[in-house]
């Protein structure tokens, strides 16, 4: 009988309290964002786009020297890079990037020296195959030219991690 009795009194607090959280709420306006018309800006620092292969603006040559420093540092492991030597230089051969399993960590943006692959606000390509979410060298270097480069590169984000010059000093650990 009491046990009955304590899940009868918790079933109308919880009842009460359902009807009051809906009534709070009837009145609100919504705020739901009728996509297609109504698009809400991208935050600047937003990961989750797609990726690019980048060129040199001013000789058209590709910025990967094919260091292989994304694959390495890739906790995933979706990256894959075979590279070549010519004309004094490391290059690309083949550069592939499963995103079906990437993270968009962006890891492998940070570790970039020469800022060749970036991440891009390309968050509209839907694909209806699996094929469609290998990216090739081809298909990153074409992302280049669709989309606009998101925030981060890959020496912009290393000297956010560098301390300040003089801090050490501050500290009292230099000399030491």
């Amino acid at each position: 009988m009491r046990n009955n009795r304590i899940s009868s009194v918790t079933l109308l607090k919880a009842t009460i309290l359902s009807l009051w959280l809906t009534m709070k709420n009837l009145f609100r306006r919504p705020v739901t964002v009728q996509y297609p018309a109504t698009r809400r800006p991208i935050p600047e620092r937003w990961r989750g786009g797609t990726f690019a292969l980048t060129t040199d603006k001013e000789t058209g040559e590709e910025n990967c020297i094919g260091c292989k420093l994304c694959e390495r540092i890739c906790p995933s492991n979706v990256i894959t890079v075979e590279m070549e030597k010519h004309s004094g230089r490391g290059w690309a051969k083949s550069f592939i990037l499963d995103l079906q399993a990437c993270i968009q960590c962006e890891l492998c943006v940070q570790v970039c020296p020469t800022d060749a692959i970036v991440m891009v606000y390309g968050m509209e390509t839907p694909v209806t195959r699996r094929e469609d979410l290998i990216l090739n060298k081809e298909k990153l270097m074409a992302n280049e030219k669709l989309y606009p480069a998101a925030w981060a590169r890959g020496l912009k984000l290393q000297q956010l991690h560098e301390p300040e010059r003089g801090t050490e000093e501050k500290r009292g650990v230099v000399g030491k």
